[in-house]
C-alpha cells in the first residue's frame, strides 16, 4: 500500500472522530491546513466528497459514512497489532483513550496528570468527559472510569476509589432564613438545586438512608444544571440546598460557605472503577496507567 494512503486514511479516520479538523490536527501533531489538504488528496484520489463542510462544522457525506466504517475496523486493527507488539518488548506509548465522569476527572486524574506524563512522557493521554455510558470496545476507548454499580458485566475492573457517601449542605445564610431540614421529607419545603443526569436526560432524584433502605425523593428548586461543580457553586451563594459527594463541597465547607445537613441520612455506594475489555494481553500503556492510578489516587485528599 502506498503509504501516502495510509496517512489519508488516519487523517481522514481522525476528522470523522472528532468532527473537527483541527482536532484531528492537534491529534496527529500537524496543522489543520495539512490535514485539510490530505483530505482534499483523497477526495480527488476516490472520486468522491467524504465531508460536508462550513465553517462551524465537518460532517460526513453518505459515501464519507459508509468509507468510515470500513477503514476504521482497518486502522484499529493496525493499531491493536502495534500496541500487542508493544507489549510484547514492553514499550509502553501511543494514544491511551479513556473515558470518564466530570467529577472523576476533575477530583481524581486531574491533580495527577502532570506526574504521570513526567514518569511516562511516550504515552499520550486522551481523556473523554462524558457522564453517560458508552460502549468503549465500539466507541475505541482504552479503558473507562466508573462507579462500580455502573460497569458492564463483561468488563475486567480494578478499583480505585472506597465507597462514597453522598451529603446534602446549605450556605448558613440560607439555613438562618428557611430554617434546617430535620429529615429527608423536610426538603418538600425547600429550595433545591437540581441536577440532569446526561445519560437519561431526567432530573437525578436525590437518595437518602432511611431505615436501612435507600429511599429517592423528587426536588424542586430555582435552578437545574448538569454539571457537578455549577450545582456547589449555587449552594454556596444561597440559592438552596445542593446533594453531592463531600470532596466537591469541601473546598465551600472549609471556607464555612456550606454545612452539612440531614448528615445521619447519608447513604453511601460503591466507589470508582478502572474496567477494561478482556484481552489475552493488555497493553503496557493501559497496564502503565492503571498502576500508577492504583499507587496514586489513594493519596488524593
Amino acid at each position: 500500500m502506498n503509504p501516502d494512503i495510509l496517512a489519508a486514511m488516519t487523517a481522514f479516520a481522525r476528522t470523522a472522530e472528532l468532527r473537527s479538523i483541527s482536532g484531528a490536527a492537534a491529534l496527529l501533531g500537524v496543522t489543520p491546513a495539512a490535514v485539510s489538504q490530505t483530505i482534499r488528496k483523497l477526495e480527488t484520489r476516490l472520486g468522491v466528497r467524504l465531508f460536508e463542510r462550513t465553517t462551524r462544522s465537518v460532517n460526513l457525506t453518505e459515501a464519507g459514512r459508509a468509507y468510515w466504517e470500513r477503514v476504521a475496523p482497518l486502522l484499529a486493527g493496525l493499531a491493536e497489532a502495534t500496541e500487542d507488539l508493544q507489549t510484547q518488548a514492553s514499550v509502553p506509548g501511543g494514544l491511551l483513550r479513556i473515558t470518564l465522569p466530570m467529577v472523576a476527572g476533575q477530583l481524581l486524574i486531574e491533580p495527577l496528570l502532570g506526574e504521570f506524563h513526567r514518569l511516562h512522557p511516550q504515552v499520550t493521554l486522551e481523556l473523554a468527559y462524558q457522564d453517560a455510558l458508552v460502549d468503549i470496545v465500539k466507541e475505541g476507548f482504552d479503558a473507562g472510569i466508573r462507579l462500580g454499580e455502573s460497569l458492564q458485566r463483561d468488563m475486567i475492573a480494578v478499583p480505585l476509589t472506597r465507597e462514597f457517601r453522598l451529603r446534602t449542605y446549605a450556605a448558613p445564610e440560607y439555613l438562618a432564613q428557611h430554617g434546617t431540614p430535620q429529615a429527608p421529607a423536610d426538603l418538600l419545603q425547600h429550595r433545591c438545586i437540581n441536577y440532569r443526569m446526561a445519560s437519561s436526560g431526567a432530573l437525578y432524584r436525590w437518595e437518602f438512608l432511611e431505615k436501612r433502605r435507600i429511599v429517592s425523593l423528587t426536588v424542586q428548586g430555582p435552578l437545574i444544571v448538569n454539571h457537578w461543580l455549577t450545582m456547589v457553586e449555587a449552594a454556596a451563594q444561597g440559592l438552596g440546598l445542593c446533594h453531592t459527594l463531600p470532596e466537591a463541597a469541601a473546598k465551600h465547607v472549609a471556607e464555612g460557605r456550606l454545612v452539612e445537613v440531614l448528615a445521619k441520612y447519608s447513604p453511601s455506594f460503591d466507589g470508582l472503577y478502572i474496567y477494561h475489555p478482556r484481552r489475552q494481553q493488555l497493553p503496557v500503556k493501559t497496564r502503565l496507567f492503571i498502576d500508577f492510578l492504583k499507587g496514586r489516587v489513594g493519596t488524593l485528599g
